[in-house]
């Protein structure tokens, strides 16, 4: 019961931060000015998109309740996370 609690918790956030990131493409949002930076701007759109699959199956996994593709999912979610965090520092304002 807790794990499904906790998988429907994490698809929120994945789907959530997703279309956050992919909203955000053409306007600044924290310190990024996408913008300004194509590059930025594919970086968040890539990575808004991956972030809502890896949402549409942590929902399937959450929905089969099957151990295995509960934990590849959310060790996938977990690397495309840090991923895109290390690439946004990219960007991160210097000084």
């Amino acid at each position: 019961m807790a794990i499904t609690i906790l998988m429907i918790i994490y698809t929120l956030l994945s789907c959530g931060i997703g279309w956050y990131f992919f909203s955000h493409r053409r306007k600044p949002f924290l310190l990024f000015h996408p913008e300004s930076s194509p590059e930025l701007s594919r970086v968040l759109t890539v990575g808004g998109i991956l972030l809502m699959v890896i949402g549409v199956f942590s929902a399937a996994a959450t929905i089969v309740n099957n151990t295995i593709f509960i934990s590849v999912i959310l060790l996938v979610g977990v690397i495309a996370i840090i991923s895109l965090q290390l690439i946004l520092l990219h960007w991160f304002p210097k000084g």
